[in-house]
């Protein structure tokens, strides 16, 4: 089964094998972590991003089923900024379009907060 096969089966609401769907929600969150990273060093902000973490990551990480629910990202120590994706977003990152655009504009408006509330970097 293809890739795009497994995406128009998710936003169908159908369910690839659990096995699939544990495997297909890690690499979005991975991937959806190292875009916020990357977003985060392009705005020129002086930011830890040691300290980016998913909420209740690994519990939910290995849930088998496919769930309507969102997750959070979460940014900082003392001030948080958290972003909030669904679990189809996680499952079809980076590979549909539509939803590509859907967590780009969730990693934006966090950096948005994040800069207001830091310094910019300077020489």
């Amino acid at each position: 089964m293809s890739r795009q096969d497994e995406i128009k089966m998710l936003k169908a609401g159908e369910s690839p094998p659990s096995h699939r769907v544990v495997q297909l929600r890690a690499m979005g969150m991975q991937s959806i972590r190292f875009q916020f990273v990357v977003h985060l060093l392009r705005s020129g902000l002086d930011v830890d991003t040691l300290s980016i973490y998913w909420e209740q990551g690994t519990d939910f990480m290995l849930r088998p089923d496919v769930e309507k629910a969102q997750r959070r990202l979460v940014f900082g120590r003392r001030k948080h900024v958290s972003g909030k994706f669904e679990d189809l977003w996680l499952l079809c990152y980076p590979d549909d379009a539509e939803i590509r655009q859907l967590v780009e504009r969730e990693i934006d408006r966090m950096v948005e907060r994040v800069s207001g509330q830091s310094a910019p970097i300077s020489d």
